[in-house]
């Protein structure tokens, strides 16, 4: 592994053993990724109001000759965080490299009868390719999830690994959803309304409707543009949705309980 850039930087009364020990862990990335990597950087922010039940939080950042892959933790104690955001990074890492020599070795197009799950486009077998005039919505799906942070919902997005998962951000009292991307890093969308922190955390992409909508216009655009699933406010109910293209040509929603 060829060496690589690594900054530490400090907010608030962060001391040197900190420092040095977000450093080496830092360092230690590079036994996760055999590909180069261009540099490394963690900010170790201490609040000092002692009321906050976490008030150490870790930020780190890798990048991937341009691909920054990100993680982000807190925790009573600057250590426990450091540790925390480590494993939530190097996870992270894992999983981009996983999904690139999965996309090496997949061919160019998905064989008959495939569903190839980085794919835009429906699949090319007559098996799941369906009229859009009889496409429906034939399954609903409920989360049970309480309020969670991002963070959260990214492990919870391992933890089931699915591609994309819907839940309500207890930070901006907002239900958004987190996927991962074709190139392997995670995604967030929220509705617009919503302005979301930049520079930290998942990618932040734009909604694709500009306010809430009736479930009939997403069906009528995944109709017309082979979607992987479109996250979208409901205008009967104010909740974020999710539908999703399904194995047999129809569509699923998922929505809160």
């Amino acid at each position: 592994m060829s060496p690589f850039t690594i900054a530490v930087t400090t907010r608030g009364a962060v001391n040197h053993r900190a420092r040095e020990q977000a450093e080496e862990k830092l360092r230690d990335i590079g036994s996760v990724v055999k590909g180069p990597i261009l540099g490394a950087r963690m900010v170790l922010i201490q609040e000092a109001n002692p009321r906050i039940p976490m008030p150490a939080r870790a930020e780190a950042e890798v990048d991937l000759q341009g691909r920054l892959v990100r993680a982000r933790a807190a925790a009573p104690a600057m250590d426990a965080a450091i540790d925390d955001v480590t494993d939530r990074l190097q996870r992270h890492l894992r999983r981009y490299v996983d999904r690139l020599i999965s996309r090496e070795r997949e061919p160019a197009q998905p064989a008959n009868g495939e569903w190839a799950h980085r794919s835009w486009s429906p699949p090319p077998s007559e098996t799941f390719v369906r009229p859009a005039e009889e496409r429906e919505i034939i399954r609903r799906k409920s989360f049970a999830f309480g309020p969670m942070s991002v963070d959260e919902a990214a492990d919870t997005l391992e933890d089931l690994d699915h591609e994309f998962f819907l839940f309500h951000d207890a930070n901006m009292g907002a239900d958004e959803v987190l996927y991962w991307r074709d190139d392997g890093l995670l995604a967030l969308i929220a509705p617009r309304a919503v302005r979301l922190p930049a520079g930290t955390g998942p990618f932040i992409e734009p909604n694709w409707f500009s306010g809430p909508i009736e479930p009939a216009v997403a069906v009528a655009e995944m109709n017309a543009v082979a979607h992987r699933f479109l996250f979208f406010e409901n205008a009967a109910t104010g909740r974020g949705n999710v539908i999703y293209r399904r194995y047999d040509g129809h569509y699923g929603l998922i929505e809160p309980a």
